[in-house]
């Protein structure tokens, strides 16, 4: 049985595909016009791998899973839906918070904000109703005004969102959910059910943003699997470590899942390689993305900011930002050059894509560099315009500067360098890490061929890469589990019996959706009550929640209960590392070309092929080794090593590496 894990991206779509034991990787151009097609296309690339017809792939798939940047993209560059907002009464220009910040007021207008006279008073009791005339006064002026979708979020709805559905119900009687001119509604308590009321509007307002885009292109990709002869549900990856169906998913939990995940493969592998401290770093066409791993554990990151808008919903903690592969090089007012924040992305791409790009990018500096082969890049299955990469470099940058080309190339990948380092050095700092302590997983399309020059900047410990590095957070979903998550709010002191009714509720849930998934037993439960401080949390099976309520409520004896909330997990097989001996074996490269390891010098540097490279082998730079799917650049003074997971690290000088 295979198992077929997706990332799609904004520049590439990535594939992680295993049999349990061997493992396939495949990396294909995203399709903006229609995500799906490159999601397609990269499934039939890694089939063909294993030497099998798509349709036999798909009824031999035990398991598929998607991540995906879509909504991110929608958010990134504010083209989601056209919102219409009520809040309660004296709200709309604060959102119970402090202010409205530009960040929410760019993604719903303050004129497409309406308040309405309700009330539920602190104990969670419905005190003023929202009278019906007043809804659809609003609602009408709303849609005249182009909204696509009405946000509800009201004060103390947590606690009792009685006023929340009346509204909906109210909408729903004059705009029928059959009729053409039907609305959607969306409720905050029904999104994230979180007593911050400012943080539950963000996460409604976020949510509702890229749900109809988000629905659309993921129910599409799981229309297309199904006529291919997928027979299973398509499992969407959150940014919280985990999965469900389409169904089970709310849009919001989507944002940022690729990057997220591909922090949790990370401490997967830490804890595989035992390496205690790691900072994973993925380097793609339009992102940096930096997931710092501590004993081994990737941080959760209850009340996230996303756009610097705070949520209200748990995800994996990722620092982005706006550096890659596809990052564009420009020259400010005084002639100071720059990388980013703006990126050439997929479409049209660096001009070495040959698609109609004309800025100079990080690639198109690499491609005129030497460190990427313009005829071997992406396994040779795509050609590079290298005269094309030039004329973007001489005609924004080396002209202006009155430099040469290579000069200007030089320029630029140091700066980005440089950038990518800085931030590391600072990640790790906050944390109150020694650098030398931790060790970079240089990942994604474009990072091991920077792995040692961003290390050395960030003057850490030395930096591995992976031979399925460059679609990591493919891989970081391939280590997801089905996951559900519930949550019961209390006001003021509860009592056991209300309490373990809760319990029981939640459980009872757990049980249907895990059904659902097609799973009825081996669920997991971990059940968490919020005191007034401390928080308290008993694991076990699902079938044990009634000892597990007598645990909880033996440790909490008289406290007053805030909330409850249970996380059901049910496990599906995973691809481990697998550890050999280590055989040092005569190398001898496939090649030799000239590279810019300094600003005015090349260097004739020898060129390996990944496949010759097993447990053992050893390489001092500077050397290029080449995958189908990425470049391993190794600069002068340091070597790689192959340990004996197949994994590759570098080291300055010849340093001790992993013991096989």
């Amino acid at each position: 049985m295979y198992s077929i894990d997706i990332d799609i991206g904004g520049t590439f779509t990535d594939g992680f595909f295993t049999d349990g034991s061997e493992t396939r990787t495949a990396k294909v151009l995203t399709t903006p016009h229609d995500v799906t097609e490159g999601f397609m296309e990269c499934i039939r690339f890694g089939c063909q791998q294993f030497d099998l017809e798509l349709d036999e792939f798909l009824r031999r798939t035990s398991v598929a899973r998607l991540s995906t940047t879509i909504g991110t993209n929608l958010l990134v560059q504010r083209k989601g839906a056209r919102i219409g907002l009520l809040v309660s009464a004296g709200q709309e220009g604060k959102l119970y918070g402090s202010e409205l910040s530009e960040a929410v007021a760019s993604i719903v207008k303050p004129d497409m904000i309406v308040g309405i006279s309700e009330k539920v008073d602190d104990q969670g009791v419905v005190t003023a109703p929202p009278a019906a005339a007043d809804v659809l006064i609003a609602v009408r002026d709303l849609i005249h005004n182009g909204a696509q979708i009405i946000v509800v979020s009201f004060a103390n709805a947590w606690l009792n969102n009685a006023n929340e559905r009346a509204v909906r119900d109210i909408i729903r009687e004059r705009y029928p959910i059959h009729y053409l001119r039907s609305v959607v509604v969306q409720l905050s308590s029904e999104i994230v059910n979180d007593r911050n009321d400012h943080a539950r509007t963000n996460s409604a307002i976020l949510n509702a943003y890229i749900h109809a885009d988000m629905a659309r292109a993921l129910f599409r990709a799981e229309d297309k699997l199904r006529s291919a002869g997928y027979d299973k549900p398509l499992l969407i990856v959150h940014a919280s470590g985990g999965n469900a169906r389409i169904a089970k998913t709310v849009a919001l939990n989507t944002l940022h899942s690729g990057p997220a995940v591909a922090v949790k493969g990370a401490a997967i592998l830490s804890d595989s390689l035992e390496l205690n401290h790691v900072i994973s770093a993925d380097m793609g066409g339009t992102s940096f993305d930096i997931g710092l791993v501590v004993d081994r554990k990737a941080d959760l990151d209850p009340t996230p900011r996303i756009e610097e808008i705070l949520i209200a919903t748990p995800t994996i903690r990722v620092d982005s930002f706006a550096i890659g592969g596809g990052s564009i090089a420009w020259l400010d007012e005084t002639n100071t050059l720059r990388v980013g924040p703006m990126s050439a992305s997929s479409a049209p791409g660096p001009a070495a894509y040959g698609k109609g790009g004309s800025e100079p990018t990080v690639t198109d500096a690499n491609v005129v560099l030497g460190f990427i082969d313009p005829d071997y890049f992406l396994g040779g299955r795509m050609k590079l315009d290298v005269a094309a990469a030039r004329r973007a470099i001489e005609r924004r940058i080396a002209r202006k500067l009155s430099i040469s080309v290579e000069q200007a190339a030089f320029d630029i990948r140091q700066l980005a360098d440089q950038m990518m380092g800085t931030e590391l050095a600072k990640r790790v700092k906050e944390a109150g890490l020694k650098s030398e302590a931790v060790k970079l997983f240089s990942v994604g399309g474009a990072g091991p061929l920077h792995a040692c020059q961003i290390a050395d900047a960030a003057k850490l410990g030395g930096a591995l890469a992976f031979p399925f590095g460059s679609v990591f957070s493919a891989f970081g979903g391939s280590n997801t589990d089905v996951q559900h998550r519930y949550r019961k709010t209390f006001v003021g002191s509860s009592q056991a019996s209300a309490l373990e009714a809760a319990i029981d509720s939640l459980s009872l849930q757990a049980r249907r959706d895990m059904k659902g998934e097609g799973f009825s037993d081996g669920v997991r439960v971990r059940v968490e009550v919020e005191l007034a401080n401390r928080t308290l949390a008993v694991d076990g099976s699902i079938d044990d929640v009634g000892a597990m309520t007598k645990q909880l409520l033996a440790l909490i004896k008289n406290e007053p209960v805030l909330a409850v909330e249970m996380i059901s997990e049910r496990q599906v097989p995973h691809w481990r590392l697998k550890t050999g001996p280590k055989r040092p074996a005569k190398l001898s490269p496939k090649s030799m070309r000239p590279i810019f390891w300094a600003r005015d010098t090349s260097i004739n540097t020898p060129v390996f092929d990944r496949a010759q490279l097993t447990p053992g082998a050893l390489i001092e730079g500077p050397a290029m080794v080449e995958g189908n799917d990425t470049t391993y650049g190794v600069m002068p003074g340091w070597s790689l090593e192959v340990d004996g997971s197949g994994c590759f690290v570098f080291a300055a000088g010849r340093s001790a590496v992993l013991a096989a």
